[in-house]
Protein backbone atom coordinates (compact mmCIF):
# COMPACT_ATOMS: atom_id res chain seq x y z
CA UNK A 1 0.00 0.00 0.00
CA UNK A 2 2.69 2.43 0.67
CA UNK A 3 4.24 2.31 -2.51
CA UNK A 4 1.14 2.80 -4.19
CA UNK A 5 0.53 6.07 -1.63
CA UNK A 6 3.86 7.52 -2.71
CA UNK A 7 3.84 7.33 -6.34
CA UNK A 8 -0.07 8.76 -5.71
CA UNK A 9 1.30 11.52 -3.55
CA UNK A 10 3.92 12.49 -6.06
CA UNK A 11 1.24 13.34 -8.33
CA UNK A 12 -0.42 15.92 -6.38
CA UNK A 13 0.92 19.19 -8.29
CA UNK A 14 -0.65 17.49 -11.61
CA UNK A 15 -3.83 15.97 -9.99
CA UNK A 16 -4.60 19.57 -8.31
CA UNK A 17 -4.02 21.39 -11.56
CA UNK A 18 -6.25 19.15 -13.04
CA UNK A 19 -9.19 20.09 -10.60
CA UNK A 20 -8.71 17.46 -7.68
CA UNK A 21 -8.95 19.09 -4.26
CA UNK A 22 -8.21 15.91 -2.49
CA UNK A 23 -7.68 12.20 -3.28
CA UNK A 24 -8.94 9.37 -1.22
CA UNK A 25 -7.80 5.50 -1.33
CA UNK A 26 -10.13 3.03 -0.16
CA UNK A 27 -10.60 -0.86 -1.12
CA UNK A 28 -8.32 -3.83 -0.88
CA UNK A 29 -5.14 -1.22 -1.16
CA UNK A 30 -6.11 0.70 1.56
CA UNK A 31 -7.25 -2.66 3.43
CA UNK A 32 -3.84 -3.93 3.37
CA UNK A 33 -5.44 -7.06 1.28
CA UNK A 34 -4.24 -5.85 -2.45
CA UNK A 35 -3.27 -8.46 -4.48
CA UNK A 36 -0.56 -7.79 -7.67
CA UNK A 37 -3.81 -8.08 -10.02
CA UNK A 38 -5.73 -5.59 -7.79
CA UNK A 39 -6.82 -2.21 -8.98
CA UNK A 40 -6.49 0.51 -7.61
CA UNK A 41 -10.13 2.34 -6.00
CA UNK A 42 -9.95 5.49 -5.40
CA UNK A 43 -12.17 8.80 -4.51
CA UNK A 44 -12.11 12.56 -5.16
CA UNK A 45 -13.41 16.18 -4.22
CA UNK A 46 -13.41 18.49 -6.50
CA UNK A 47 -11.08 21.87 -5.90
CA UNK A 48 -12.81 24.97 -5.51
CA UNK A 49 -14.70 26.50 -8.36
CA UNK A 50 -13.10 23.54 -10.47
CA UNK A 51 -16.67 22.06 -12.18
CA UNK A 52 -15.17 19.02 -13.21
CA UNK A 53 -17.80 17.30 -15.70
CA UNK A 54 -17.80 13.53 -16.24
CA UNK A 55 -15.00 14.16 -19.03
CA UNK A 56 -12.79 15.41 -16.52
CA UNK A 57 -13.04 12.65 -14.49
CA UNK A 58 -12.28 9.92 -17.21
CA UNK A 59 -9.54 12.42 -18.43
CA UNK A 60 -7.95 11.95 -15.10
CA UNK A 61 -8.38 8.34 -14.71
CA UNK A 62 -6.62 7.80 -18.40
CA UNK A 63 -3.90 10.11 -17.06
CA UNK A 64 -3.77 8.06 -13.75
CA UNK A 65 -3.83 4.47 -15.47
CA UNK A 66 -1.39 5.77 -18.01
CA UNK A 67 1.51 7.38 -15.21
CA UNK A 68 0.94 4.39 -12.30
CA UNK A 69 0.65 1.67 -14.85
CA UNK A 70 -2.42 -0.02 -13.55
CA UNK A 71 -6.26 -0.17 -13.80
CA UNK A 72 -7.82 2.76 -12.03
CA UNK A 73 -11.19 3.13 -10.70
CA UNK A 74 -12.13 7.03 -9.87
CA UNK A 75 -14.95 8.50 -8.71
CA UNK A 76 -15.90 11.91 -7.08
CA UNK A 77 -17.20 11.57 -3.33
CA UNK A 78 -20.63 12.55 -4.44
CA UNK A 79 -21.08 9.19 -6.87
CA UNK A 80 -20.16 6.81 -3.70
CA UNK A 81 -22.90 4.77 -3.12
CA UNK A 82 -25.58 5.87 -0.47
CA UNK A 83 -25.52 2.71 1.08
CA UNK A 84 -21.89 2.22 0.84
CA UNK A 85 -20.25 5.17 1.31
CA UNK A 86 -20.11 5.60 5.11
CA UNK A 87 -17.83 2.14 5.06
CA UNK A 88 -16.08 3.48 2.31
CA UNK A 89 -15.27 6.75 3.93
CA UNK A 90 -14.52 5.09 7.04
CA UNK A 91 -11.66 2.65 6.05
CA UNK A 92 -10.34 5.37 3.06
CA UNK A 93 -6.75 6.35 3.74
CA UNK A 94 -6.20 10.63 2.36
CA UNK A 95 -3.96 10.73 -0.07
CA UNK A 96 -3.61 14.24 -0.25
Amino acid sequence: MSEQLNRLRALEPELRKRGVGSLYLFGSNARGEARADSDIDLFFDDAPNAHLNLLDVIGIQHFLQDILGMKIDLMTRDSLHPLLRADIESEAIAVF
